[in-house]
């Protein structure tokens, strides 16, 4: 996920990436944030993930399987991953660690419901590596 998100940022890209696997653990759908490369405000990882795993599986609805991001989805993208269906996320880095590293979409949050996250199973990973691409990305911009 971690290198994923780094060859994104090295690519030009955003440090945000996904991936989702189906209940046998096997990855079934990738996303890298392509918001500016396609010109496309809803091509964020998590739902280039969602694309890429409904094409994979020749379905739209993906139960039973699980999104992985390298930061914790925006607003936008706990809407997808509702309607898609998944109801366990892993992240690597929380809103707050995403703002602190200067990606700051906190505000997307206020237009959700505090309930809206009931029926979700949201994990976050401790990893020594999960601020990297966020790093990476802010030494690129500055560039």
């Amino acid at each position: 996920m971690i290198d994923l998100a780094l060859s994104n940022v090295k690519s030009g890209g955003l440090p945000f990436s996904a991936m989702i696997v189906n209940p046998k653990g096997e990855v079934i759908g990738k996303g890298v944030n392509q918001v500016a490369k396609k010109l496309d405000c809803t091509a964020h990882a998590e739902i280039q993930a969602i694309r890429a795993a409904s094409r994979n599986q020749q379905n739209y609805r993906l139960h039973g399987a699980t999104l992985i991001a390298s930061g914790e989805p925006c607003a936008l993208c706990y809407l997808a991953i509702r309607m898609a269906g998944i109801t366990k996320i892993i992240i690597l880095s929380d809103r707050y660690e995403a703002q602190k590293q200067g990606f700051d979409y906190l505000w997307s949050y206020h237009y959700l419901n505090s309930s809206f996250f009931y029926e979700l199973e949201v994990v976050t990973l401790d990893n020594d590596r999960k601020l990297l691409p966020f790093q990476l990305a802010r030494t690129h911009s500055t560039d």
